[in-house]
């Protein structure tokens, strides 16, 4: 009896083990999330059933300056309203490589804004997504830094139009730096000095170059930066100010 007793005792100890390597392998991945529909209410949100975080108001990302760790391969990822059952997004099979680093962006509008003039990107509702973005966190070259952007804004124009200048340019005969970033859409990333640089954005096509967005960050070598577009808090417009994401360091 008392072997017997010892080798539950070892077997129960080697399935612990077994779970526990299951649950700390190297099939892992990483995941945040930036709440960027600016209509809907704080949502909570799910991955494979499990809620990982809750009370999320637009304009934020979970974790803050971090990622969360998730298994790799295809995840189910829900946001639904804080407290409710029902989702406003139910994405199945959301494929995540091992050793990746993701951005989830939780897009679109609950309701199309009164005309005129509509949201240019919004069909019917309900139209609200989620976007993976595939992240490179590798260090920038040498002395520089690394910026890029996301255009998330529903009532912006379908495509902007990106200057990454030196403060004060003038941007009248200039190609921009990202041409006709589309929505729902991240530009490459840029290797940009590490001084003061102006962002400016535009309608794609527009001859006035008017300005939508005309900011100016400065950031230190070794830095990455993920500028995100948004619309004004409850939708009908773009923001002038970006969400900027601390990506590294």
């Amino acid at each position: 009896m008392l072997c017997r007793l010892r080798f539950l005792a070892f077997a129960l100890a080697l399935g612990a083990l077994a779970t526990f390597a299951i649950g700390c392998g190297a099939s892992h991945s990483n995941m945040r999330f930036v709440h960027a529909s600016p209509d809907a209410p704080n949502v909570d949100l799910a991955v494979d059933g499990k809620i990982v975080a809750t009370n999320l108001p637009f304009g934020t990302v979970f974790p803050g300056s971090s990622y969360l760790t998730i298994s790799a391969g295809g995840r189910l990822i829900e946001v639904r309203p804080t407290g409710a059952v029902n989702d406003l997004v139910d994405a199945s099979n959301v494929t995540f490589s091992t050793h990746q680093q993701y951005t989830v962006f939780f897009t679109g509008l609950v309701t199309q804004p009164p005309s005129p003039p509509p949201c240019p990107m919004t069909p019917p509702p309900p139209n609200q997504t989620v976007n993976l973005v595939t992240d490179d966190n590798s260090a920038p070259q040498s002395g520089e830094i690394k910026l890029r952007v996301f255009h998330g804004s529903p009532c912006a124009p379908a495509n902007l139009d990106i200057y990454i200048v030196a403060p004060g340019t003038d941007i009248t005969n200039l190609s921009p730096t990202i041409p006709g970033l589309p929505y729902q859409q991240a530009s490459s990333y840029q290797n940009v000095a590490p001084t003061s640089n102006e962002v400016i954005m535009t309608a794609t096509g527009d001859p006035t170059k008017f300005r939508l967005v005309d900011q100016t960050y400065t950031l230190t070598a070794g830095q990455i930066r993920t500028l995100v577009v948004l619309d004004v808090t409850g939708g009908g417009s773009i923001s002038p100010t970006p969400l900027v994401l601390a990506d590294l360091n």
